[in-house]
Parts: structure tokens; sequence; C-alpha cells
């Protein structure tokens, strides 16, 4: 069948739905016979479904077939000198398997986490590179590091049919609190409400949240401005405990007027991983973008039932992990982590498993119109790009091959040696030389753009040699994306 024809039938099967059930409101139950006549149009879906955590086991107590291994979290705050990232390795009934690193390990003659490799690139010069050191520590119940969370739900009018069960969800979240962990709840319309701050009193967090879990019902939505107000919840907090804001929301925000790149921007600065519950067929809006750069996680759900295993998953998620250390090697763009994992059988039988994980070092989160600078190096009163520049080229080639979208101005500047004219005319040229390699390496002349201001906008003071070295720069302004 014919890709239109197809996607004709199906816009006329869920109409003929919202027609039948006399509502097309986004409730769970909805979704669900939606999803039905998608599959009776276009094929079930075979995708393997999710699995979330909802226990734990030990490792004396797996069965090596049944286990999954999968990178959770990715931390990048302290690159490039170090990355941390969350790993879980659990089994198909979703219990997450403890007891393979120390200081839990419950046999230390067993290497589990043997080998771990970076993959530099997407497009363009990949190359794959070996980590030789990384440490592996556990983490789990027996650990008491206090947790500061919050939990922002959308109350707008798309979610009004599935209130109850955000509800019950929200207890759910709250039971499972431990003692050290301090909970905040806020909710959001085109307004944002705070319901409860942070509190480690488990029974005032549900009175709360019991006497005020109907107030801040509206029509509109502005879900950006909210994960912006949410963030503020963490301001007293100790900026060395960790900040976990999980935002739940079907991302249809018709009021906000925050940029992602101010959200991821804020979300670094502070600390603060944000995790996005995305209900139903979301309008993603840059959410999954924020949580991708900022250490959390992005989830999307359809199901009641889902809804309340991510709960769950995120929570046993953030208490149960094993954490990798390393220091990466440098590289402006993306990066993909793989990490092994072996657990020994019997009779051979062994499991061998790769998880993998992306994280994105260049600064093209950023939005529209900012700008960031690269140490492109040139020789005195030359135009000639520096040998030692050329692996940089390479890299931004590949954050360009990896986001079609996106276009840049290259902005030639200089130190004030040689005077106005000499200055433009050299900023010029040296701005043609990046734009120039760029294209030669396989970019589209159209995505590109120069400039030269020569010296006429420094950076610093250009009394020092150090500080007419950082006038002598190439800067990038992100023109779409």
């Amino acid at each position: 069948m014919q890709t239109k024809t197809i996607i004709f039938l199906l816009i006329i099967a869920i109409m003929l739905t919202g027609c039948k059930s006399g509502s097309r409101k986004k409730n769970f139950a909805m979704m669900e016979e939606q999803r039905e006549i998608m599959e009776e149009v276009v094929g079930k879906d075979t995708t393997p479904k999710p699995i979330y955590i909802t226990g734990t086991k030990p490792i004396n107590q797996a069965v090596p077939a049944d286990l999954r291994f999968d990178i959770y979290r990715i931390i990048t705050d302290k690159y490039p000198d170090t990355i941390k990232f969350h790993a879980r390795v659990y089994d198909t009934a979703g219990n997450f398997i403890t007891n393979m690193a120390a200081p839990y390990k419950l046999f230390p003659e067993i290497e589990y986490f043997r080998k771990l490799d970076e993959q530099l690139g997407k497009f363009y010069n990949i190359r794959e590179q070996n980590i030789p050191e990384f440490t592996v520590r556990e983490y789990g119940a027996g650990d008491s590091i206090p947790f500061n969370i919050a939990l922002s739900v959308d109350y707008s009018g798309s979610m009004s049919p599935v209130m109850e069960a955000i509800f019950e969800g929200t207890e759910i979240f709250i039971d499972m609190k431990f003692p050290q962990d301090n909970i905040a709840l806020a909710s959001f319309n085109k307004d944002f409400l705070l319901k409860a701050p942070l509190t480690n009193d488990k029974t005032d967090l549900l009175s709360l949240f019991r006497a005020k879990r109907g107030e801040g019902r509206g029509a509109f939505s502005s879900v950006k401005e909210a994960l912006y107000n949410s963030m503020r919840i963490f301001e007293k907090a100790p900026v060395d405990d960790p900040r976990i804001l999980v935002l739940f929301t079907d991302g249809d925000d018709n009021y906000s007027k925050r940029k992602v790149g101010e959200l991821i921007y804020k979300a670094k600065r502070e600390n603060i991983n944000v995790f996005v519950v995305a209900f139903g067929y979301p309008k993603d809006g840059g959410l999954k973008e924020v949580a991708d750069n900022t250490g959390g996680k992005y989830y999307r759900i359809y199901t009641k039932e889902d809804m309340l295993k991510v709960f769950s998953d995120i929570y046993l998620s953030l208490r149960n992990y094993y954490l990798f250390t390393y220091k990466p090697p440098k590289y402006w763009g993306w990066h993909t982590i793989l990490a092994d994992c072996f657990v020994p059988g019997f009779a051979g039988a062994d499991a061998t498993m790769v998880a993998t994980g992306e994280y994105d070092t260049s600064d093209l989160w950023k939005d529209v119109g900012d700008e960031f600078t690269l140490p492109i190096l040139f020789d005195y009163n030359k135009w000639d790009i520096k040998p030692e520049s050329e692996p940089l080229l390479d890299e931004i080639v590949d954050a360009m091959l990896s986001r079609p979208k996106l276009r840049l101005e290259i902005q030639g500047h200089t130190d004030n040696i040689g005077g106005p004219d000499f200055n433009q005319v050299l900023s010029e040229r040296r701005a043609t030389a990046v734009f120039d390699a760029i294209i030669s390496k396989g970019i589209e002349q159209s995505r590109l753009r120069w400039i030269g201001f020569g010296m006429s906008m420094p950076v610093a003071q250009n009394d020092t040699e150090e500080n007419r070295a950082k006038n002598r720069r190439t800067n990038f302004v992100v023109l779409a994306k």
C-alpha cells in the first residue's frame, strides 16, 4: 500500500474513533484505541517495549540470558577533565541487578565491566578511542546521599482527562521517598504554582498535595516558562547534593517565550538534571534536547501503567546504578560511549552486553543568534590555518552534518597590532580561510557566511600578550538550527 494511502486511512480511522467515542480528548483509553487502529492499518509495532526498573535482585540470583545493560544518564559538567555516567544491569522482569562492583561486590574474582571506548563523531572522520583507565562504583540502598527532587506537572486543559491518574502517580512518587530526600511539588498551566516546597517530611508532603492537588488548572500551557520556574525551586538547596527536576507534560506549549538554549544554560550552570516524561503524542518543543544536555532522561509514555512505571523507574534508577568515571578524549561534538559488561553463566551460558550512550560537547545547544568561540590558530600576519587546527575543522563539519538545518556565520577578529585597516583585511582573510576549509570538506556554501571585524570588537584590553591572544579569535554565530 502506498504511503499516501496509509496516511489517509490513518487520519480517517482516528477521526471516526473520535466521533464514535463522542470525544477527542487525549485520555489514556482514547490513545490505546487510536494505537489499535494504527496497528490495523500499518501493522503491529514490533519495537521492543521498554523495561522499567521496579525492584532489585542480587547477581547470584540473576539468569545471564535475561540480563540487559544500558547507560541511563551521562554527567558532563566536569568535561574535559572527567565524564561520569550511570549504567544499569537489569533483567527482563525489571529488577536492577546488584552486587557487581565495589563496595557491594559479591564475587571479587569476577571482572564484570571490562572495556570502555568512545566513538568520536557521527558522520565525518569517525574514529574510536579506547579508554584505558576507568573506575566503576556501585550505588544502592546502602548509600544515604540526599536527593533534592522536584516534580512539576502540566495542569493545562489538554491534560484534564488524565488528572486522576496523575494524582495517583504523584502519591506513588511521594511514597517511594527515602527519609533523607527532599521533594517539592508544582503544577502549571500558563501560570506556575508551587504546591509544596522542598521537604523531607513525607507526611507533610502528602498533606500539602492532597489539600492542593486540584488547584492550578487552566486552559493554556507555558511549558518552557514552567521549566524555568521549576528550576528556581532549588535555589536554597545545597549545590553539591543531586538536583533532579521531573517534568510531566504533553509538550503543548502555547504561552512560553523562553528559549531552549536559555533553559539548558540555566540547568547546566545550576547542576540541575532535567527528566522529561512526555505524555501521548507530544509536541517536543525542544524538551528532549533539554533532557539530553542536562544529564537527565527523556521518556515517552502512552498508558497509565507506563506513567506509574516511569515514576518508579526514575526514582529507583536514581538510587541504584553503577557509576563509571573516566577522563574523556577532547572532541568538540558527538561522543558515543561503548561500555562492555560480561556476566559468566553455567555451561557456557555467558552474557556479553554492550551499552551505548551519546553526549555532545559542542556549543550547538545554544539558541539562534548566540555565538561561540573555537581556537582556530593562524601564524602571525598570515591566514593559513595551522595544521593543529585541522581536527577542529573536522569536528565543525561533523556537527553540521549531524544537524542538517544548522547554519553558521564565521567571524574573524584580531588584536590591535598593525592598525585598523591592516587588521580589517587580515580578519576577513582568516574568516574566508575557515569558510573555504569547511566547504572543502563537504558542507554546502549556502549554510555558511563569513565576516571580518578586524580589531573593532575586543573581548579584552590589548595591553598584554595574553589579552591580545584572547582578541585573536574565530567566533561562530548560530543563524539557524
